[in-house]
């Protein structure tokens, strides 16, 4: 063994985040994914839904919380302002039941997030993904 000191851990600069195109399509994929999700989670309708034998609240109730984190920390801050205010701020109020509160969560309110807003969301979401230049 040698007495000489270890060099010190450099870290890595970071690399540019100026690749808007490849982010965009990356949000798009996580749009197509959460779009799966939810009609996964209402396929079998709302009966089937609230049936504690069906794993489709369990999915619904996951794509809600990554449909939040999606809209709250993934998503462009222009594309997030272009979302209806209500939209964004029901969303925010299903998740947190769903994250803290899962008693509490009403299966009909899920449904109609699942079923409804949460889709609509999406497509809001995706037109405005699309509608970014990779100027943007």
């Amino acid at each position: 063994m040698t007495d000489e000191p270890r060099p010190r851990f450099t870290a890595r600069p970071r690399a540019e985040r100026d690749d808007t195109e490849r982010s965009r399509e990356r949000l798009l994929d996580e749009v197509t994914r959460l779009r799966l999700r939810f009609e996964r989670a209402r396929r079998d309708g709302r009966e089937a839904f609230a049936d504690a034998d069906s794993d489709a609240y369990d999915i619904g109730m996951l794509a809600v919380i990554h449909l939040a984190d999606l809209v709250a920390r993934q998503l462009p801050a222009s594309v997030a302002a272009e979302l209806p205010e209500v939209a964004r701020e029901g969303l925010r109020a299903t998740r947190n039941l769903a994250a803290h509160n899962y008693a509490a969560l009403d299966n009909l309110r899920l449904w109609a997030t699942v079923s409804t807003h949460a889709p609509a969301l999406l497509d809001a979401i995706e037109a405005a993904l699309q509608a970014l230049s990779p100027e943007s």
